[in-house]
């Protein structure tokens, strides 16, 4: 019988408490440490990643939240200009 409660810990309820469901089998209690893991993922002070905080350069927007009108980007040839001779070979 513990050997069926562990599995069904492992399979069912650890991955529901790990996705925000309650308990779906309610026989089988969660383990101890599970609880402290749950409320570390739901920590509202945590440390938030670098990454998440600046966007991409498609998503550029002014500091009222409006797009801004980007002209076109040159590509690092296109500052020669287009009549300054022959070009590349």
């Amino acid at each position: 019988l513990e050997r069926l409660n562990n599995t069904i810990r492992k399979i069912i309820t650890i991955p529901a408490a790990l996705q925000k469901v309650p308990n779906p089998v309610p026989r089988v209690p969660h383990p101890d440490w599970l609880q402290t893991t749950v409320r570390k993922m739901n920590d509202k002070y945590k440390q938030r990643s670098i990454k998440n905080m600046f966007g991409t350069a498609s998503d550029s927007k002014t500091l009222l939240g409006k797009k801004e009108r980007t002209p076109h980007l040159l590509d690092i040839e296109d500052f020669q200009g287009k009549n300054t001779g022959p070009g590349r070979p």
